[in-house]
């Protein structure tokens, strides 16, 4: 999982905001790994979402990174990066919490 082809974003939020929130909202599959990263399914891929120094529930920056592109039966032409920046657009209208 991971390794140097994968890409990694990070994404300043506008507030503290509480991540599993967000994604539950949003209906994005995740699991809690510990107070500080979180894994989550988009589109069949798996994402690793890490904060640091608050924790996931209470977090102003995220670090993403795509671990999994899509099975290929749900895949499309769309590149790693441009899955990442799906996945990153549901935090924008995230908003404090």
């Amino acid at each position: 999982m991971g390794g140097s082809d994968s890409p990694t974003v990070s994404v300043s939020l506008s507030g503290p905001t509480d991540i599993p929130a967000v994604l539950k909202r949003a209906g994005i599959d995740h699991v809690s790994v510990h107070d500080r990263r979180i894994l989550a399914i988009y589109q069949t891929a798996i994402f690793n979402v890490t904060t640091d120094p608050a924790q996931i529930s209470n977090a102003q920056t995220l670090k993403i990174e795509c671990w999994e592109t899509p099975i290929p039966s749900q895949a499309d032409d769309r590149s790693k990066q441009e899955l990442v920046q799906d996945f990153t657009d549901v935090f924008d209208s995230a908003g404090d919490y």
